[in-house]
């Protein structure tokens, strides 16, 4: 009988031993880049981010819209942005119709329009890194 309770108390402190030494890591934080677009141009023109940040495009003269290759990656699109209006961020999943660059990272050109012009804009790209 005592080797069974022994048996017991070494398990369950063999359990929490384990279990308490277990470092956690830290919650993934995503991260959110700002684009600002002006003059039909994109600052930064190249954005690098993760799968799963997120990217705001801010329209500080006109509207303009932003399309990719693929309709649902790396985003919804296309993405209507407004001078003057809300921003929001538009997360970042997949990389559909982008180029591969090697090492799990990709490009993804986009085309950027100017909602009053019909003549596209610099071509901007996100870089998207493992």
């Amino acid at each position: 009988m005592r080797t069974h309770k022994l048996c017991i108390y070494l398990l369950v402190a063999a359990t929490l031993f384990i279990l308490c030494g277990c470092k956690k890591e830290a919650p993934v934080r995503f991260q959110a880049a700002v684009v600002a677009i002006s003059n039909c141009v994109a600052a930064p023109d190249t954005v690098t981010v993760h799968d799963g940040d997120q990217v705001e495009w801010q329209a500080g003269d006109h509207d303009y819209t932003i399309r990719f290759k693929d309709p649902k990656e790396p985003t919804d699109n296309p993405v209507k942005v407004t001078h003057g209006g809300p921003h929001h961020p538009h997360p970042i999943h997949g990389h559909s119709g982008c180029d591969p660059q090697g090492h799990g990272e990709f490009y993804c050109k986009y085309s950027l329009t100017k909602d009053s012009d019909p003549s596209p804009c610099a071509d901007p790209g996100i870089h998207i890194v493992p």
